[in-house]
């Protein structure tokens, strides 16, 4: 049976955006498993005495039932550049913690400590291999309409109306002025900017 993951950010002993993840756990159960109780990982997910001055990236491995979870503390990942990749028929809607799929498309990129995948579906720009991203034009900021996860994050800002949705393509980048990436763990404020420039044509 496939293994889904949900990392979930947690500050000062505290877990955050749980209603989101919440959802999307629930969702993706029901849809997965057909199971029909609803889980509240704020009761399930027991958090031990962490330090408060640092932010723990909490794993969090299920199916139909719990199959645990761990704490690491969070650094950071440094990304410079953004490699456009078509990803052809990749289906990564629930988050499974398998991604063989996405690492393969990884495979040989240049500068890989410094640098991700940009996936194409479509003719449509999704996500990285482990964001969704925001794209700002000068005015507002725009994520894709359909990314390949819906992150929770991204659902976040997209309720609070802090990042607009639109089909953007390859194409369309010209018009944009940076590029911002968004997860679980990621804010957009404290996001590095990624220059136009630095969206390269791959494979």
């Amino acid at each position: 049976m496939c293994q889904l993951l949900e990392t979930i950010r947690i500050k000062q002993n505290m877990l955050q955006h749980i209603v989101y993840h919440n959802h999307r756990v629930n969702n993706s159960r029901k849809l997965l498993f057909h199971a029909k109780q609803l889980w509240d990982l704020s009761e399930i997910i027991q958090i031990p005495d962490l330090d408060q001055n640092t932010i723990y990236r909490c794993r969090f491995l299920y199916a139909r039932k719990v199959v645990g979870f761990e704490f690491v503390p969070y650094i950071p990942r440094v990304v410079k550049k953004l490699y456009l990749v078509d990803c052809g028929d990749l289906n990564y809607s629930f988050k499974y913690s398998d991604r063989s799929a996405l690492e393969k498309l990884k495979k040989n990129l240049p500068d890989p400590n410094l640098s991700d995948i940009l996936l194409v579906k479509n003719g449509f720009i999704t996500d990285t291999s482990f964001s969704n991203i925001t794209l700002f034009d000068g005015s507002n900021w725009y994520t894709p309409s359909s990314p390949l996860l819906e992150g929770t994050k991204r659902e976040y800002y997209i309720n609070n109306k802090t990042i607009l949705k639109c089909d953007i393509s390859p194409s369309d980048l010209p018009k944009f002025k940076k590029v911002r990436l968004i997860n679980a763990m990621l804010d957009l404020d404290n996001s590095d900017d990624i220059p136009m420039e630095n969206i390269i044509i791959w494979k």
